[in-house]
């Protein structure tokens, strides 16, 4: 948008990959599907029940093969490896209650054989998107008598993670905060206790991205500032020679949180650290041996460097973010994830669009009108209604700019058409203030059509439009979008008069008599 901005940075997760337990995720999917949860992040889901699952094989593969491991324990968990690997169990559910069993020969076993079970039946409980019942199977796991404290930490951290997982799939702060007084007064206790640093640098990274992520969604800055310095403190403690992944980890962590909190502050300064360490992270971490990692990190990277481009009018950082966006690419594909590809695609065109605007010719702002367009290839309104709605905005604005740069009123009436989809789905009743916003847009775009014109009703159409923005503006006592909405008003109100006068001059010289029509005596 020009005068009325809406932006958005996205963060993405990244997972391995794992052949083995394909057909166990068709369960898993049934789980993610039938949750309380927004169709755009059931992907995620399925990618974090993925992971989770992958461990539940390894951790079986672990209690089958273990020589110490009782004979009947060691084959139940050798045929549930089997079952899972092959996709043979029915339901997540029917493969937690096989599990029960396990645990029930595991507790008269060695206290580490039970906790190995009780950790997968928490892994399947999340999986099933069971989180409570995850939560308190950790805590079950904890309390196991005899265990030792780095495996009562592990138990702990765990629970901790589960929490946050669902606290920021489903929007629950109470999860979040949960896990934030787990790591504060449990996690980090143990691990000081513990006096290890890779299990400090675990915990402060943890606690980095749940105060992150509730940072986000809180007003202030207390939490990025926080957890800034629990990225800070993870970093102090490990060796990016001997630890590069997890080194890179952290410093993606500590960019995303300098980026928000730079966004935030509208500090340069914060953005610019946000940036350098994303490059640091970049270091470690390539397209070939870690490719959803480095794309990760390389998207993170675009959507600061558009930022702060777009805040120091710096066509250089804006080119770097599209072709950041465009190295993104490669690796988040349209066959493998179309959302994340469609969101990507989306991020470019704006990228492009802010690019395009330091440019005298259109080239630009058409890559961005193209990019746009691709994304709603896969952004259906039916699936991700507010995704689709702000791509046919930054459509409408690309559009908008394209049709200023050509002097054309053809795209300006595309411009018009992208705005009126948009407000199909973003009404007054849903968001007022986006509404408001994107009326005034597509007044704006109106006015201008009409100028290129001459089209009276199209002028009339513009001035209703932009005045029933400003109403909101000045009910919400927004006063700069008030002001902005006033001024776009005038304009329309001249130029209907202008247009008006124009009609009814040329009405009058039409109904003039010449020399040459004298009437008739």
């Amino acid at each position: 948008m020009d005068g009325f901005n809406l932006g958005n940075l996205t963060e993405r997760e990244t997972f391995p990959e794992d052949a083995k337990v394909l057909q166990a995720m068709i369960p898993a999917l049934r789980a993610c599907i039938n949750s309380d949860v927004q169709p755009v992040r059931i992907p995620g889901l399925i990618r974090t029940a993925r992971m989770r699952l992958s461990v539940v094989r390894d951790k079986l593969e672990t209690l089958s093969s273990n020589s110490s491991t009782e004979k009947t324990l060691a084959n139940f968990a050798e045929n549930l490896k089997r079952d899972l690997e092959n996709g043979q169990c029915a339901s997540l559910q029917d493969f937690e209650l096989q599990l029960r069993k396990l645990e029930q020969l595991a507790a008269t076993t060695e206290p580490l054989t039970l906790a190995r079970v009780t950790e997968c039946r928490a892994l399947v409980a999340a999986s099933m998107q069971e989180h409570q019942l995850a939560a308190d199977l950790c805590h079950q796991g904890a309390a196991i008598e005899a265990l030792e404290t780095v495996h009562k930490w592990h138990f702990v951290h765990l629970q901790a993670t589960l929490l946050a997982d669902y606290g920021r799939d489903f929007d629950d702060d109470t999860a979040l905060q949960a896990s934030i007084d787990l790591l504060k007064h449990e996690i980090l206790p143990l691990a000081e206790k513990l006096g290890e640093s890779h299990v400090l640098a675990a915990s402060f990274k943890t606690f980095g991205n749940v105060l992150g992520m509730i940072g986000q969604r809180r007003n202030g800055t207390r939490y990025l500032e926080d957890a800034v310095s629990a990225f800070g403190e993870a970093l102090k403690r490990l060796n990016p020679d001997t630890e590069p992944m997890q080194w890179a980890m952290v410093q993606n962590g500590r960019g995303n949180a300098l980026g928000s909190l730079g966004q935030r502050c509208s500090d340069d300064k914060l953005l610019q650290q946000s940036i350098e360490a994303f490059e640091q992270a970049l270091t470690k971490q390539s397209e070939d041996l870690c490719a959803y990692d480095w794309a990760s990190t390389m998207n993170n990277l675009a959507a600061v460097l558009q930022s702060l481009g777009r805040k120091q009018n710096d066509p250089k950082l804006l080119k770097r973010s599209v072709n950041s966006y465009k190295a993104v690419l490669r690796v988040w594909t349209r066959t493998d994830v179309p959302l994340d590809w469609a969101t990507t695609m989306d991020n470019l065109g704006t990228a492009l669009r802010n690019l395009g605007e330091h440019r005298r010719g259109p080239g630009t702002l058409k890559q961005a009108v193209a990019a746009y367009n691709s994304a709603l290839a896969e952004r259906y309104r039916e699936l991700v209604p507010n995704d689709w709605a702000m791509t046919h905005n930054n459509l409408g604005a690309a559009l908008h700019r394209l049709a200023q740069r050509e002097e054309s009123s053809d795209i300006m009436h595309r411009a018009t058409e992208a705005y009126e989809q948009t407000l199909t789905e973003w009404t007054r009743e849903k968001v007022p203030m986006t509404w408001a916003m994107t009326v005034a847009n597509l007044g704006v775009a109106r006015r201008e059509f009409a100028e290129m014109t001459g089209d009276i009703d199209a002028a009339d159409k513009a001035i209703e439009e932009i005045q029933s923005a400003v109403d909101v503006f000045r009910s919400a006592s927004h006063a700069q979008y008030t002001e902005l909405g006033e001024e776009q008003l005038s304009k329309a109100r001249l130029l209907l008069e202008k247009l008006v006068a124009e009609r009814d001059s040329e009405a009058t010289e039409n109904s003039t008599p010449t020399s040459n029509d004298c009437p008739v005596a």
